[in-house]
């Protein structure tokens, strides 16, 4: 059986619609669990970090550091355990 990818996605972060990576905060391969902190990004007003949105295995980042991102967008891809 073949297992699911999960998009990493921007989410909405309110009256901001576009932000910054500053870091990704687990490596590719990382087993993470769910709501794990997993990257940073920047906005005009504020840090956030997003958090993982299932366990697995990070397998795929799509935005490198200093990447411009907007809601929405694919960030990277888990492997759901």
């Amino acid at each position: 059986m073949k297992a699911e990818l999960v998009h990493i996605l921007m989410p909405d972060l309110g009256d901001v619609s576009k932000a910054v990576v500053v870091q990704w905060l687990q490596p590719i391969h990382a087993q993470l669990q769910e709501g794990d902190d997993l990257l940073e990004v920047e906005t005009e007003k504020t840090t956030f970090v997003i958090p993982s949105p299932v366990s697995g295995r990070l397998t795929k980042i799509l935005t490198p550091e200093t990447t411009a991102i907007a809601t929405g967008d694919i960030l990277g891809e888990i492997e759901a355990a």
